[in-house]
């Protein structure tokens, strides 16, 4: 990707490119930064004139996806519940950014390049074993996340605008003693809960279907039933490593290399070193006749050198990571001896050298093996830039599949019936992973039937294609649907007929029979509870759920849908339990942040009311 980058660099396009990005990595470490592009498509959140699209908020889904499969494995499952959560968050997400970039914007509130780098410099994720900052460890953490290396800075940018404008404002709250009371007495406070659940996927369904309601079906849903537009294609495909297989370094560019890098190859003499320091000769003098009487090195340096174990244990050092005078005086020791004291600008030093790990050197002609290897890989991407534009000069010359892959040595692979969501009829592994990716679907569905297309780079290697056939959508036959329209018919039947039964609960206990009567006579079981806390729960309800029953007063009831199965619950019986309250007690600290996250969404909230905020939940698969 950086090389790449840095030939684009030559291009007009490219210039632009980098001066509408603004702040990017060539600015910040003088090398090159994600470069993405994002299609055409409807915006779903708007604040003023900052737009959020369609593709770029399912872009995030999917990477957030993605991450839940890498995390959980793929037996992970995206429910609709799940999704639907998912995009929620990632709506309220975007919103709050995007009303930060507007208060940014509107208080004139800019974050310079230099924070940013140091921000970025200063997390010890990123620093290599030298303990200085290591842009590929930068790298290799962002690519585990799925997250660019622009949008790691925007990410910082919008942290710290945050931390000014919101999170400052709410730091420090005083909580009154008075509060602290009624807190500690409230997250205290037990309940026990009795309710019933209603799993509508398991509602008996009294009758089937009729062959008009399926016909009805059929015409209302018709885009239910739709089969996609599908498209038969052929392809080249080169990876990475065949366009490196067909590269040659010549062994006088590798000796160049290899003279020029030598001590690459060369693992120097590393010490096991112990070592204590004073300001003073004769006190050094002292602690190296104890050592010499006997006495343990790190006791002597704790007790005269006033130094803990971990100062006084070096490890293993190799002889230019010492100081100058240090470094002959403890390399010309033997194992297990002790030097004399050695001045240094730092004070005196008593050294011992514990162990020895002899030095080694890589053999030339295996150093020269892989430095050609090495090369390789780093003119790769330019010998891929070099392919991309004889490829395409072919085509614009008006030459044929067959005869680009004669050029490349290259095989034509096939595919058949390609859909949008990368699936496609009886294809392998290799070709699955190659057609399913984005960039590769969308330059099939870009062209049209006996076009070729131009070159396009995938994750690790070029392609081109030639849309062969185009499958247009169309209706799919009623008798191969039918089992989906009955599947449909079932749910929407078990979900009126749920639906009636919680009419019917909820009429029933607003006319003041008991849920334990209403259970019986519907004959669905009653559970009860153990006595529950808050932070408790007890049939899936989460974390808000509980919080609005903790609401209520006994015996009113709530109804939630958890997947499927809907649950009408009260509370039966609360148990209040005598707190005393301490200045140090963990009430203290959790108020804080709830009252501390309270007023910033208030304040985040009063914001936006400044703002012209829209947001098209359908464009997402969300209702209104």
């Amino acid at each position: 990707m950086i090389a790449k980058f840095r030939k684009l660099q030559e291009t007009w396009f490219a210039k632009t490119i980098l001066i509408l990005t603004g702040l990017s990595f060539v600015s910040l470490f003088g090398v090159a930064g994600y470069m993405g592009s994002v299609g055409k498509n409807r915006p779903v959140i708007k604040v003023n004139n900052d737009e959020l699209l369609q593709g770029e908020a399912l872009g995030q889904l999917d990477t957030e996806i993605q991450t839940a499969r890498k995390l959980f494995g793929d037996g992970f499952e995206i429910t609709d519940a799940v999704r639907a959560s998912m995009l929620q968050e990632i709506v309220q997400r975007n919103l709050n950014k995007m009303i930060i970039r507007n208060i940014a914007k509107e208080n004139n509130i800019s974050i310079s390049d230099e924070l940013v780098r140091k921000i970025i410099y200063s997390q010890p994720e990123f620093r290599g074993n030298d303990g200085k900052f290591d842009i590929n460890r930068l790298r290799q953490v962002l690519s585990m996340s799925g997250s660019s290396e622009q949008q790691y800075i925007d990410s910082i940018k919008m942290d710290v605008i945050r931390q000014n404008v919101v999170n400052t404002a709410v730091e420090n709250l005083n909580i009154p003693s008075v509060m602290l009371k009624y807190m500690a007495q409230i997250n205290n406070q037990k309940r026990i809960f009795k309710y019933i659940s209603i799993d509508t996927k398991n509602l008996p369904i009294d009758r089937k279907i009729s062959e008009e309601e399926i016909q009805q079906y059929y015409q209302d849903f018709n885009l239910n039933f739709m089969a996609p537009e599908t498209r038969d294609l052929s392809f080249i495909y080169l990876s990475n490593n065949d366009i490196s297989n067909q590269m040659t370094i010549s062994d006088e560019e590798a000796e160049a290399y290899y003279a020029e890098n030598k001590d690459n190859f060369t693992t120097p003499e590393t010490r096991h070193v112990l070592q204590m320091v004073f300001d003073d000769e004769l006190l050094a003098q002292s602690a190296l006749r104890d050592i010499q009487s006997g006495h343990d090195f790190y006791q002597v340096a704790q007790k005269q050198a006033k130094q803990e174990k971990e100062v006084t244990d070096l490890g293993y050092i190799a002889k230019d990571m010492l100081l100058e005078n240090l470094a002959e005086p403890v390399f010309s020791l033997a194992k297990g001896q002790v030097s004399s004291p050695i001045a240094t600008d730092m004070g005196w030093h008593i050294v011992k050298v514990v162990d020895i790990k002899a030095g080694s050197k890589t053999d030339k002609n295996k150093a020269i093996a892989q430095i050609k290897e090495q090369l390789k890989k780093e003119k790769m991407y330019d010998e891929s830039y070099n392919l991309i534009a004889q490829i395409e000069d072919k085509i614009g010359a008006g030459e044929d599949l067959d005869a680009i892959a004669d050029m490349l040595k290259a095989k034509i692979y096939t595919v058949k019936n390609l859909q949008e969501d990368g699936t496609a009829d009886s294809v392998d592994q290799a070709q699955k992973n190659i057609i399913s990716q984005p960039d590769f679907i969308d330059m099939a569905f870009s062209y049209n039937s006996g076009e070729i297309s131009q070159v396009v780079e995938l994750e690790d290697g070029i392609a081109l294609l030639r849309v062969d056939t185009i499958h247009d959508s169309h209706p799919k036959d009623i008798a191969l649907v039918r089992p989906e329209i009955i599947k449909m018919w079932e749910a929407n039947e078990r979900t009126a007929i749920a639906q009636e039964i919680i009419n019917d609960v909820q009429h029933d206990l607003e006319e003041g029979d008991s849920i334990d009567n209403i259970a019986k006579r519907f004959n669905l079981k009653l559970n009860i509870t153990a006595p529950l806390l808050r932070t408790q729960n007890f049939a899936d309800l989460n974390e808000a759920n509980m919080k609005d029953l903790f609401l209520e007063k006994s015996g009113t009831a709530r109804i939630f849908n958890i997947d499927g199965k809907q649950i009408i619950a009260l509370t039966d019986k609360i148990i209040n339990t005598p707190v005393a309250v301490s200045s140090n007690d963990t009430v203290i600290r959790q108020t804080r942040l709830d009252l501390a996250q309270e007023y910033a969404n208030r304040i985040l909230s009063d914001f936006s009311s400044d703002y012209d905020v829209r947001i098209k939940y359908k464009l997402l698969g969300l209702a209104d």
